[in-house]
């Protein structure tokens, strides 16, 4: 008898493993296209067996033709004339494409070897978001998503998909993904897509599925705290995951605020924080407080300040805030209080074979001024991870000197010579925005990218000249194993000095060369 109920445990036993293991296989299968939106919570794992794609009108010549005359609009010409912009097989997802406005073309989306395209819109008809499922807030006219028209709606093909337009055109990029084992089906108008614009309709708003075990609310002082000195603001021992962070100014703070108060995080009981920046650029701003509505950041100058990027940790966490630089004998203040928020789940992450399990990094760089002949490096890092998005600010040291958005983008994986991103100028690579001049006048902020707050504006020569805060984040995150590098030009080949801060977030896993 008790070898029977023995016998009848162990396959419960059994059958409760496999059934385990099998829902956090599919889950983690299921990080690729539109279920990336869909299983956010699984953010810290990492997939290098992703591969990220880039496709954009950059002048192949090194100069600046980035897409003014249209020589660099497409790969090439097929056999019927149409101007083909991708041609990649699957499986796979673009996350999203890029134009500047006013495009006299027909868009098509050739799958799978169809000779139909089945996609075939005029292009300023594709985002004036009255065919569905190409509506806002999944895509953007030139005015909603300043200077541009963009798409943020995933696009699944499952072999083969071509982008082509009937007729040259100018600026575009297209960001994709291609999986080793996705298991997708190539696009069908009929797919529902509204928790993903429900999702993006409401950013500010959680979209973490683990519930929390733990909210802690408290108000915090940095009163008296002399430069350089930190306040514990939490902390746990043992394993689990943050799963958002919150902080509210109980004062109105001004740039200087922002940029000398610092997030600091520790995990497992490290002397070297993972993240050490300051709360401004973290939240979104590099120019102060504005109002950022992105699906992973934000803040508010009436409301929070959030963070929903989810944080594991396997032995502890401490979470302070640092006065970086205030000398408190000669700048007196006497308001420094915030409101904090946090919510821990304590079920450790499940580790699966082939995929990492990263902490949630966040590095700041900056350069004042970025001069000579070399790029402003955003972001260099060794070891494996994958980059989910970035803030920079620019401020010209001079009104007079402008162009310096003309320099373009580069993102460097694992040591290989040609970039995996290579984009055409500051406007389009780091926000999705179009036309210098438009692009600092009307500040936007959408879920996946924007340029919130831009200021000091001044004509030069015809062009609007200015500050300008911006912010991009990568669907699907952009894998590393070895090493990465992201840079971008100061100007046409550096020939312009600007004012560069920047933040990174990203997950890595630990190893020896965390953290350079």
């Amino acid at each position: 008898m008790r070898k029977m109920e023995m016998k009848k445990y162990g396959i419960v036993l059994f059958l409760t493993l496999l059934f385990v293991l099998n829902y956090y296989t599919v889950a983690i299968a299921q990080m690729t296209g539109l279920q990336f939106y869909e299983n956010l919570e699984l953010l810290p794992y990492i997939d290098l067996n992703t591969k990220v794609h880039y496709e954009s009108s950059f002048d192949r010549t090194g100069g600046n033709d980035d897409g003014f005359t249209g020589a660099h609009s497409a790969l090439y010409v097929d056999e019927n004339g149409e101007h083909v912009l991708f041609d990649q097989e699957g499986p796979g997802c673009v996350y999203s494409f890029y134009f500047t406005g006013n495009i006299d073309a027909r868009l098509k989306f050739y799958f799978d070897g169809e000779k139909t395209p089945r996609i075939d819109y005029p292009v300023e008809q594709y985002f004036t978001g009255e065919k569905e499922p190409f509506v806002y807030p999944l895509v953007y006219n030139q005015y909603q998503s300043t200077g541009s028209y963009t798409s943020v709606l995933p696009i699944e093909f499952e072999k083969h998909l071509i982008v082509t337009t009937d007729k040259r055109i100018g600026f575009y990029n297209i960001y994709s993904q291609t999986y080793k084992n996705g298991i997708l089906k190539s696009f069908n108008r009929e797919k529902d897509f509204i928790n993903l614009q429900s999702l993006f309709n409401q950013c500010g708003a959680d979209f973490n599925k683990t519930p929390a075990d733990t909210v802690i609310e408290k108000i915090i002082d940095l009163d008296g705290r002399k430069q350089d000195e930190s306040l514990e603001v939490f902390s746990l021992q043992g394993e689990g995951t943050v799963l958002f962070i919150k902080f509210n100014p109980l004062f109105e703070p001004d740039p200087f605020d922002l940029n000398n108060i610092y997030l600091r995080i520790y995990y497992d009981n490290k002397d070297t924080p993972a993240i050490d920046v300051p709360i401004g650029l973290f939240f979104g701003s590099g120019l102060g407080e504005t109002s950022v509505r992105s699906l992973f950041v934000g803040m508010s100058p009436s409301g929070n300040y959030y963070c929903f990027l989810p944080m594991p940790f396997t032995r502890g966490i401490k979470i302070e805030l640092a006065n970086k630089k205030y000398n408190l004998t000669n700048y007196p203040r006497s308001y420094e209080e915030y409101y904090f928020e946090t919510g821990v789940s304590l079920k450790p992450l499940q580790s699966i074979s082939d995929y990492k399990i990263g902490y949630l990094g966040a590095k700041y760089k900056n350069e004042y001024p970025a001069v000579g002949n070399k790029n402003y490096e955003i972001f260099t890092f060794q070891g494996t991870g994958a980059v989910i998005g970035q803030v920079v600010a620019i401020e010209p040291v001079h009104p007079q000197i402008k162009r310096w958005w003309e320099g373009d983008m580069y993102i460097y994986i694992d040591g290989k010579k040609d970039p995996c991103i290579h984009g055409t100028g500051h406007e389009e690579d780091l926000s999705m925005g179009g036309w210098s001049s438009r692009w600092m006048l009307n500040p936007f902020s959408l879920p996946l990218f924007g340029a919130p707050k831009s200021q000091n504006l001044k004509m030069v020569d015809g062009q609007i000249n200015g500050s300008v805060t911006t912010y991009r984040f990568w669907p699907g995150k952009i894998p590393f194993s070895q090493s990465i590098n992201m840079s971008i030009e100061h100007g046409t080949n550096n020939d312009r000095a600007a004012n560069y801060s920047s933040l990174v977030y990203f997950y890595f896993v630990p190893g020896k060369d965390e953290n350079k």
